[in-house]
């Protein structure tokens, strides 16, 4: 998501979110991305992908009482599959208002909506409320992925971070990766999906869609050349 201004240009959602979370506004922003995402979803080309989309959404989208009705209405009109659907929210704003929120996250969850936690390691959650939690993925925030390969300390802690997410049964995702020894030290740890400039900067829909095609386009190519 990014704030095309006439005069500053590109503005980052790390500059303006904030403003929107203070100004109790946070919700016709996060409505406005969780609409696009599901006309994206509902696109026959993307749905031939088997395309995931993530969202990110705050606490107080969550104590919203119309929210969840709102989203699976949306997602039925439009035909977007809520399986494909991803809401992240990080761990910090969860344990801000754990007790209220951890309770209307299920709902979306039977609906088919994956949880992901955001930023995971930054928030200083408990295990207790790992466990009640009804997420799918723990996304490892990019503080611990920076440089990680230089220092054998961060390694260590990174394979424990992954380790743990994966005896709760979780997919760990790593964000911010901007270099290859970076991902290279991942995957060593058992990381399952990578997601960071070193792949794709950020793009509009369409873009993305022609990028999704192309990977896909290349991975057949690269699938055939095996198996000949």
């Amino acid at each position: 998501m990014r704030w095309k201004h006439p005069a500053w240009g590109m503005v980052s959602p790390a500059e303006f979110v904030p403003f929107a979370e203070a100004a109790g506004m946070v919700g016709v922003i996060t409505r406005c991305m969780v609409e696009q995402a599901l006309h994206f979803l509902a696109k026959p080309a993307v749905q031939a992908l088997a395309v995931h989309v993530s969202v990110n959404v705050s606490t107080a989208d969550l104590l919203d009482d119309g929210f969840v009705d709102w989203l699976s209405d949306r997602a039925r009109r439009l035909g977007a599959p809520l399986n494909r659907l991803t809401l992240e929210i990080t761990e910090g704003r969860l344990m801000e208002d754990a007790e209220r929120a951890l309770p209307r996250m299920p709902a979306l969850r039977e609906a088919g909506v994956r949880w992901s936690i955001d930023d995971f390691g930054t928030g200083y959650s408990s295990l207790a409320y790992l466990q009640r939690l009804p997420v799918s993925e723990l996304k490892v925030d990019r503080s611990f992925v920076d440089h990680v390969d230089a220092s054998p300390s961060r390694i260590a802690l990174l394979h424990s971070i992954v380790q743990l997410g994966h005896g709760l049964g979780l997919q760990v995702t790593a964000e911010g990766i901007e270099r290859q020894e970076e991902w290279a030290e991942l995957r060593r740890a058992g990381c399952d999906l990578g997601q960071g400039w070193l792949f794709a900067r950020p793009m509009p829909a369409d873009a993305a869609l022609a990028w999704l095609r192309a990977r896909a386009s290349i991975e057949e190519t690269h699938t055939a050349v095996a198996t000949a």
